[in-house]
């Protein structure tokens, strides 16, 4: 079941707020003498918080949206039906723009501006880090929406519309890059006072600007790919623009990575909550290329099942097993399509756990989603609630890594590539065993060295030039396990993986009919009643008119950047 927490919950839908969440918008934004006495670094601290601590966003757009439609997990007897044509209460990230993250982000240079003059010039890294992370909020939310407002938005409480226009996908990206690009100058350049650092107010880099540079040119990267695909000459311009700059501006190791680290009760207490992935099978492709490859994350990712040689034995007393079973694989994934997952030969295998007489324990052949991947702060079999790290990426080195890949094939070729995809499968790798220790996953084993050498050895991962961009769209799938927005993104783009790639994505079907996977969020018309109905209408009339875009309401269209 869905956990709904006491506190103001913002409704998914454009165009569509209640009538309570309406009059307190307005007022908010007609009060501008509620924020003054507000540290600035607050606002900044409260909007990072509202990104990393959506647990309906974890429960429905990740859980139960895009990590079934990517194939990164199943419901617990597998996909079923027409299951890509589930997107109820999907895309819970556009109304907290607006009320949570950019315009706290955007009150940080406004309540700069009611300070002393003199003391106005220590916060101006400050209002620079601001905007960058406000430019990837809104960049991640336009990804999947297209058109919203940007350029007169968050400026109500400051004299400003309340009826925002909006702007083109095309426009803003082009607008967020400028933002950004103008960010890291100021931030590059000699400050004209002593700075007042936003320290631990800033849970991705304590306020460090060099940091907040080498992430700011990472994001100008993966917004530049998306562009790539709509206009080449600007997305090529700005990547240009990113990779002349010094090696000291760039990510250059795990330590640059961008990334929210919280307690363990960030992501939910210890029964879960809404970050609880019980009950979500981990998936039959991934797992399969996993086992098959040895790959050291199997065990970040996924659980073992039930088969322990201790189980078989009580189940062979039971002669439910024949005498002298042992113990093989114990990680076994979900059919992804429904219909595999609903054969009778396989669900009488796969889906129908055992009994023990004994003890009235079920056994079950699947294997689950780690639950602390996701929930670190989940209790295990003994009750004891998880006390390691949460860990919540943004951009991680090893996405750069493959970024840069990616990039130097299609500008020099497979020899440029090599050295960009073996440096982010080892820090895929080495990320993800970090993960696995500081967040205490359950049944983790560390890697070795010799794991990883192994496994970067194995066919299909050791660099093939004929496989080259399978091979790193394969491997940007497996890293962003914990970024399942960025895998779903990636396979908009790239066309990677799918069912003939080294990491394969089986067609799914229903009923023999092939499913089509959703490519953004579908859209709600306001009614005429709506104060920016006149804005939000031209604005839906002209994504409709954009090619591929297809019906509002549907998931299965492309905003601008997902040119067909």
């Amino acid at each position: 079941m869905k956990f709904i927490k006491s506190k103001i919950l913002l409704l998914a839908a454009v165009g569509f707020l209640s009538s309570c969440e309406k009059e307190a918008f307005v007022d908010i934004n007609k009060n501008p003498d509620a924020l003054t006495e507000i540290p600035p670094q607050n606002q900044f601290l409260q909007a990072t918080n509202s990104i990393h601590s959506q647990d309906f966003e974890a429960y429905y757009d990740n859980y139960r949206r895009i990590m079934p439609w990517m194939q990164y997990n199943t419901p617990q007897t597998g996909n079923q039906g027409s299951f890509t044509q589930n997107y109820s209460n999907f895309a819970n990230r556009y109304g907290r723009l607006y009320n949570g993250i950019g315009d706290r982000l955007y009150d940080v240079e406004q309540l700069v501006a009611k300070l002393d003059a003199a003391e106005q010039p220590r916060y101006n890294q400050m209002i620079q880090i601001s905007r960058i992370l406000r430019a990837y909020y809104a960049f991640y939310v336009s990804d999947i929406y297209g058109s919203i407002p940007y350029a007169e938005a968050f400026q109500g409480r400051y004299g400003g519309t309340l009826q925002p226009k909006y702007d083109t996908q095309q426009e803003l990206f082009a607008r967020l890059d400028s933002e950004i690009k103008a960010a890291v100058t100021a931030l590059k350049a000699t400050p004209a006072a002593a700075q007042n650092s936003l320290g631990n107010y800033d849970q991705y880099y304590k306020g460090d600007p060099l940091k907040w540079i080498k992430a700011a040119n990472a994001l100008r990267l993966r917004m530049a790919l998306r562009v790539q695909k709509a206009d080449a000459a600007a997305g090529n311009a700005i990547i240009t623009d990113v990779l002349a700059q010094p090696a000291t501006d760039l990510m250059s190791s795990n330590a640059d990575a961008w990334v929210f680290i919280g307690n363990a009760t960030f992501t939910g207490p210890a029964d879960g909550g809404n970050w609880n992935t019980e009950g979500l099978r981990a998936p039959k492709p991934m797992v399969d290329f996993m086992w098959t490859k040895m790959d050291p994350r199997l065990d970040v990712f996924f659980t073992p099942n039930q088969y322990s040689q201790a189980n078989i034995d009580l189940l062979i007393a039971d002669k439910k097993l024949p005498a002298g079973t042992k113990e093989g694989r114990r990680y076994v994934g979900s059919f992804t399509s429904p219909d595999d997952a609903r054969l009778t030969v396989n669900v009488q295998k796969y889906y129908t756990p055992k009994l023990i007489t004994s003890n009235k324990q079920t056994v079950d052949t699947l294997s689950f989603i780690q639950p602390r991947l996701f929930n670190t702060g989940r209790a295990d079999a003994a009750g004891n609630a998880g006390t390691g790290q949460s860990y919540l990426p943004v951009i991680t080195y090893a996405e750069y890594c493959f970024m840069r890949a990616e990039i130097a094939l299609k500008a020099t070729g497979a020899a440029a590539a090599k050295t960009w995809y073996e440096a982010g499968v080892k820090s895929s790798l080495d990320w993800y065993n970090e993960v696995g220790q500081k967040s205490q996953l359950t049944n983790y084993t560390p890697m070795t060295a010799a794991e990883i050498t192994t496994y970067m050895a194995q066919p299909d991962i050791a660099f093939n030039p004929a496989k080259a961009m399978d091979q790193i769209g394969s491997q940007s799938y497996l890293n962003f396990m914990k970024q399942p927005q960025e895998g779903w993104a990636l396979y908009k783009r790239t066309g990677y993986p799918n069912a003939t790639t080294v990491v394969p994505l089986p067609r799914v079907t229903y009923l023999n009919v092939p499913l089509t996977i959703p490519r953004r969020a579908p859209i709600t018309l306001p009614a005429q009643s709506d104060p920016n109905y006149a804005n939000k209408k031209a604005a839906y009339d002209a994504m409709a008119a954009l090619p591929g875009f297809g019906d509002l309401t549907s998931a299965a269209g492309r905003v601008w950047w997902d040119k067909p």
